[in-house]
This record gives structure tokens, C-alpha cells and sequence, in this order.
């Protein structure tokens, strides 16, 4: 399995064919992100946006686009968001990259039932972030696309987060279901919730719930807390109540330590990276390596 970003950087450097479709990627985020991407020889990229925006971002930027970055010329976000996406599930792309467009408009493109990524899978936004205290790869989710998810979701929720972490080399995902407590409390509706789920049992991965974080990363905290379990102290994915909690959780890990992170959604036919401007450079180039190496290229 992947412990760390460099590692996960250099595999996605051994892909072949690896190409991202970029809708609106005019802006001076998307455009930096792409010029280090085709540097590092991670992917090659499609910006689908107005040529000339293109133009007049890479000369202030003083960096003539290279041959892997090809520009298609379109004048709206819808326009962009459908060719992009368009892209992607012809397969001339490998991978989709939210640029300066309303997410709104892009996932309307993403769940098209002609041209679009559909699964029939629930979308889901995974933080993966380097543990530094562990050293490993620890996945957040979903602090990006559902509000408060219900019971099924939560369950999808896991599904979309092990399928990456089987794709970066955890072939049985030990997951936490997290709450402030270990016990159900009448008070705390999610640790009802989760303490069913773990009961239940999801397919495919080794489930426990409700765990604080303490008791789901540290075997130390654990074993003091007396809680055992084939999750405690070594959960490789973190599930957390709403989208309030999964945002405040990873953005806090990003930009409160030094921990290495990278996310996208899930659940679509392909990766979908959804950048944010205020992003820092590692996080952008992390977030392209794997959508790269979970689903982008031959090996």
C-alpha cells in the first residue's frame, strides 16, 4: 500500500496516457496546477475554455503552454462543463479537474444521462491525508458533497472511500465511523446511527462504530479506552457525521499542520478533482497524482 504523496507522486509518474479534462481551466490556479502536472509528468491535460483567457493567463504567468496541454475553445461554463465532461467518458480524457466554474454547473454535466459519469453510485467527496504520527495515508469523507447523509448514504459514503484506498493498495479498508463518543446516546443521533451500520456490517471492509478519533487512529488511546476491534487504533478511513464535520476535520488537518493531503469525489465512471483556488501548490499537484494513479493511464 502507498504510505505517503511522494510515493503516490511517483507512481503516477510510471502511468502512461494519463489525461485530465479541465472546463473553464483559464484561471491562474488551474493553469499553475497544469504547467507542474505536465512538469512532473503526472498527466497531460484539455482546458476547454475561452482560447484567449488561455492565452492571456499564460503570458502573465510568463509560461508558454507545453504540447501536453491542449486548449479547446469554449465560450460558456456549460459549453466547457459538457465538453470536458464529454471528453472524459469518450475516453479521450482520463480524468475530470473543476475549473473556474460553478460546481453547480459541472456536476450538472457529470450526472447527464446521455454523456455524462453516472455509476448509479452516490457522489462523494475523499480527503487523503498523510498521517505523519502513523505514517500512512488516512482517507476523510465526506466533507464536500452530502449535507447530512442518511443511513444508505453512509454506507455509500464507505463504499466510494474504500474503492480508493483499494486502488492505492489497502485490500481490506479498516473504517471508523466517528462521533464524539463510543456509546450510543440518545443525545447524539449518529452514534445510533453508526452503532446499527457497524452491526450490520458493510461488504468489503472491516467496520466499527461509533469511535472518537483517539480510539480510531491511536492504539495506544485505544487500548487505554479499553475499546478493541479490528478498526481500533488503525482505521484507514475516517467517516464523519455530516459535511459540516468531514470539511472542518480535513481543512484543519490542510491548513492548521504540515500534513500532506489530495482529494476528489467518487462515484462517478472516472475521477473527478474539485481544487479549490485557496489550495496550496502540493495539495493541487497531490490531488492530480491520484486521480492519476486511482484511475488515470496504464501502468
Amino acid at each position: 500500500m502507498y504510505r505517503s504523496f511522494d510515493e503516490i507522486r511517483n507512481a503516477a509518474r510510471g502511468k502512461k496516457g494519463a489525461r485530465v479534462a479541465v472546463p473553464m481551466g483559464h484561471d491562474e490556479a488551474s493553469i499553475e496546477a497544469l504547467l507542474a502536472a505536465a512538469g512532473e509528468g503526472l498527466a497531460s491535460a484539455v482546458v476547454f475554455a475561452p482560447a484567449a483567457a488561455v492565452e492571456e493567463t499564460a503570458a502573465k504567468l510568463g509560461r508558454p503552454l507545453p504540447p501536453e496541454i491542449g486548449v479547446v475553445d469554449a465560450e460558456t461554463e456549460e459549453e466547457a462543463a459538457r465538453l470536458a465532461v464529454r471528453s472524459v467518458s469518450s475516453g479521450e480524457c482520463t480524468m475530470l479537474m473543476k475549473g473556474l466554474l460553478k460546481t453547480s454547473v459541472m456536476l450538472k454535466a457529470v450526472l447527464d444521462k446521455e454523456h455524462g459519469l453516472r455509476t448509479g453510485r452516490l457522489l462523494s467527496h475523499v480527503a487523503v491525508i498523510h498521517a505523519p504520527r502513523q505514517d500512512r495515508l488516512v482517507a476523510v469523507t465526506d466533507g464536500g458533497m452530502v449535507p447530512r447523509p442518511d443511513p444508505s448514504q453512509v454506507v455509500q459514503i464507505v463504499e466510494n472511500a474504500a474503492w480508493v484506498m483499494r486502488r492505492l493498495g489497502c485490500a481490506v479498508p479498516r473504517v471508523a465511523l466517528l462521533a464524539a463518543v463510543e456509546v450510543e446516546d440518545e443525545n447524539i443521533p449518529e452514534t445510533k446511527v453508526f452503532a446499527s451500520i457497524a452491526r450490520q456490517g458493510i461488504p468489503g471492509v472491516e467496520v466499527q462504530g461509533p469511535l472518537a478519533v483517539d480510539g480510531a487512529m491511536d492504539p495506544e488511546a485505544a487500548a487505554i479506552k479499553k475499546i478493541s476491534g479490528p478498526v481500533a487504533g488503525r482505521a484507514d478511513i475516517l467517516v464523519t457525521p455530516d459535511i459540516s464535520c468531514g470539511n472542518i476535520f480535513a481543512k484543519g488537518f490542510m491548513y492548521m499542520t504540515d500534513t500532506s493531503a489530495g482529494g476528489l469525489i467518487a462515484g462517478a465512471s472516472a475521477p473527478v478533482v474539485m481544487l479549490s483556488r485557496s489550495d496550496r501548490a502540493e495539495t493541487k499537484l497531490n490531488s492530480l497524482a491520484l486521480g492519476t494513479v486511482i484511475g488515470g493511464g496504464d501502468g
